[in-house]
């Protein structure tokens, strides 16, 4: 088995590294995040937009960690063999080659999704995390030109998984990830579209440190 893949499912055995997905798949501490008001997911000027970039460095920083040993991940899809081909987009075909050859990224695995009758090459490459170092990954995500993309912590296997104007946080322990989101509970998103899950094997008893203001501000984002 890939170095990689033993790492990923060490830390998440029952996840696949598809950033639409982990809402979806695994038992693990996760929350998102909104990065611009409202729930909107395009910015209305240009100091909203650098204020986007700049929370997803922040973000992502807070959970990594600067310095730290990170693993950038990208799937890239297809159709089965045995299925009719689909439709290339030359341009993002493109787009993904050079991201290839810019981080290095090689295959580490395949799996087959069943939900979207689609094959899921996992691409993988380690980088040293730094803010502002990968604005590039935020500003293609943005223009649509990438999707999906996860970045890892080799060493904790905390997890960021932007999508657009927000991204999906996992940290190895539920308290680790209640002090994330006390820290950021004014980027948490609009009533109702809230996301808090844990790792029932690691919840304590006794509940949560957190001040009012964010205590309420969590149970507004859950709709609660």
């Amino acid at each position: 088995m890939d170095a990689f893949q033993t790492l990923w499912q060490r830390f998440h055995p029952d996840a696949v590294p598809v950033g639409r997905t982990l809402a979806d798949n695994g038992t693990w501490n996760l929350t998102r995040f909104a990065l611009l008001p409202n729930g909107r997911d395009s910015a209305l000027s240009r100091g909203e937009f650098r204020s986007l970039i700049d929370r997803y460095n922040i973000i992502t920083t807070e959970i990594l960690r600067p310095d730290s040993k990170t693993w950038l991940i990208v799937p890239d899809r297809a159709a089965p063999e045995w299925a009719p081909p689909e439709a290339v987009d030359p341009a993002a075909r493109l787009r993904l080659y050079r991201l290839k050859n810019r981080y290095r990224l090689t295959p580490r695995w395949e799996y087959y999704s069943a939900d979207d009758k689609a094959v899921y090459t996992i691409l993988a490459g380690e980088i040293t995390w730094r803010e502002h170092g990968f604005d590039r990954l935020f500003l293609d995500l943005y223009h649509d030109r990438l999707s999906n993309f996860i970045l890892m912590n080799a060493e904790t296997g905390a997890v960021v998984a932007p999508f657009m104007a927000g991204v999906y946080v996992s940290q190895p322990t539920p308290e680790a990830l209640m002090a994330v989101v006390s820290a950021y509970s004014g980027w948490l998103p609009v009533p109702g579209q809230g996301l808090l899950r844990f790792n029932p094997a690691q919840v304590k008893p006794g509940g949560f440190q957190m001040s009012k203001a964010a205590a309420a501000a969590l149970q507004r984002s859950l709709g609660n």
